[in-house]
């Protein structure tokens, strides 16, 4: 993949994603890095789940 002129900056982002709270008390976290830096692993602790994501080639 790589990075291009069209996956970097302000525009990489503007996909028009809408996120709703259920209450005005909830927070949003994003969570963004590198390939194999450990994202699933603090998502996992933060949450109690066991989420885990993975690549099939014969998809």
């Amino acid at each position: 993949m790589g990075l291009t002129k069209g996956s970097t900056g302000l525009r990489a982002v503007d996909t028009g994603l809408t996120i709703k709270k259920r209450d005005p008390t909830d927070r949003v976290i994003a969570l963004a890095g590198n390939p194999n830096v450990g994202k699933s692993t603090v998502f996992n602790a933060l949450t109690g789940m066991n989420q885990h994501t993975g690549f099939c080639k014969y998809g």
